[in-house]
């Protein structure tokens, strides 16, 4: 199991998108967010994709995060996000 952080700055992020989205955009963002988070700290080192060492970029849902992974101390932090608009 990970421990999952967010950086300040990652939340702020997160608070912009969610303020900048409809009512659908934020449940769909909630309902990621909450679901990213159980994925996240049972496999964070094998979730997204790996860019740089020790950095996963996640692009599949409705917004986008790199993740700053640590094996050795069993934490995941969150260092950036974005909106990612549908594809409808």
């Amino acid at each position: 199991m990970f421990t999952v952080a967010w950086s300040p700055s990652a939340t702020n992020q997160l608070a912009d998108v969610w303020m900048n989205a409809d009512s659908v955009q934020r449940l769909t963002i909630a309902r990621y967010v909450e679901q990213l988070d159980r994925h996240m700290r049972a496999n964070a080192d094998r979730i997204g994709e790996s860019r740089t060492p020790g950095i996963r970029v996640l692009t599949d849902g409705p917004i986008g995060l790199d993740i700053r992974v640590s094996e050795p101390d069993r934490l995941v932090t969150v260092v950036r996000v974005w909106f990612i608009p549908s594809r409808n």
